[in-house]
């Protein structure tokens, strides 16, 4: 009995009918024709593929506008330079008719004094020719310049009644001496039993007083101040050298120039509010100083009323509470009738015309 198996050449059962074996086939060249297809799909649609299937916008490169300028003008030639017009000549102006000749003047008068000429006028007699007349003056003439004069008073020796707040003190001095070229002047006071001295010289010039030396002497202490013109300085005995000033003045030599000034000059005060600058020194320094005259008043001495113009010092700072005024008086050669001085603190010291001599 044979054994059922394997073909040994085929692997295939012996037993496996045609039928079974062809629908095999067929299913496998079917499959086979299916592979083909698709690997000639997948063939065809990579080479026919326009791209990929999510669309990607890409930017678009900005466009450029290109806008073309026009040339610029060629450059105007400059303008040619325009002639300068030539005046017209001037027509000659037409001869003038010649004025007759006027008669000559007549002969000047003169004056039975010899001072001084006088013009007769037509119709005087003689035949001299006189000056042609001045010509009229544009505008009217300017004021002539003031003259300021000094004329320092002649020596004299005043005395005082002293008073400190109304309280009568020893009596005080002013001793004014010169011989027109140079000045001394001193002048005493006391108040209480303190006795106060100031002495002042130098010469006399065309400005007025030309002080040389300023001393103060203050219980038996002595302070000075040297003009030194050779140098144009001032030194002082207790403080720095400072330039000396034109027309500088110490704190009484300025009173005598002061009275040089209205001796010199009365009609200067006549009217309230003229103000004389001075720069005035004592024993350590210099200051500005100004003067205003207030009015003319009336002084009650020990001669009886006198009239007298009134001058103050102004302030000389805002804080300066030191008042000085002096009354200069016509009948007494203008040398001081009244002079007061009020301190800070108040206290008044004045001195008051008693007599001369």
């Amino acid at each position: 009995m044979a054994l059922a198996g394997k073909s040994p050449q085929t692997g295939k059962s012996r037993d496996e009918p045609d039928s079974l074996r062809r629908s095999r086939r067929l299913r496998w060249a079917v499959v086979l024709v299916l592979v083909a297809l698709v690997h000639l799909t997948v063939l065809l649609g990579v080479i026919r593929m326009p791209g990929p299937l999510i669309p990607i916008e890409m930017p678009q490169a900005p466009q450029l506008e290109a806008i073309l300028l026009p040339p610029p003008p060629p450059p105007r030639p400059p303008a040619p330079p325009r002639p300068k017009p030539v005046p017209p000549r001037p027509k000659p102006a037409p001869p003038q008719p010649q004025p007759a000749p006027e008669p000559p003047a007549p002969p000047l008068a003169t004056s039975p004094t010899g001072q001084g000429e006088v013009n007769v006028g037509p119709g005087g007699s003689g035949t001299g020719a006189g000056p042609a007349a001045p010509a009229a003056p544009e505008g009217p003439p300017a004021p002539p310049a003031e003259v300021v004069r000094y004329a320092p008073p002649p020596p004299a020796t005043l005395h005082y009644n002293s008073y400190v707040n109304g309280v009568q003190n020893p009596d005080s001095l002013i001793r004014w001496e010169q011989d027109g070229r140079g000045y001394k002047l001193y002048v005493e006071t006391r108040i209480l039993w303190f006795r106060f001295s100031f002495q002042s010289t130098g010469s006399l010039g065309p400005q007025g007083l030309v002080p040389d030396r300023y001393e103060e002497s203050r219980k038996k202490k002595v302070e000075t101040a040297s003009f030194d013109r050779n140098a144009n300085v001032i030194n002082f005995s207790r403080g720095p050298q400072v330039p000396l000033p034109p027309g500088a003045q110490d704190r009484f030599s300025v009173f005598l120039q002061m009275v040089s000034l209205a001796r010199g000059n009365p009609q200067r005060y006549n009217t309230p509010g003229v103000t004389e600058s001075f720069e005035v020194t004592d024993t350590s320094g210099i200051d500005s100083m100004q003067v205003q005259y207030v009015g003319e008043e009336q002084v009650d001495t020990a001669r009886g009323p006198v009239r007298a113009r009134h001058f103050v010092r102004l302030q000389r700072r805002d804080n300066d509470r030191r008042k000085v005024e002096v009354w200069l008086a016509p009948s007494l050669g203008w040398m001081p009738a009244r002079l007061r001085q009020t301190e800070p603190d108040g206290t008044q010291i004045d001195l008051v015309f008693r007599d001369a001599g």
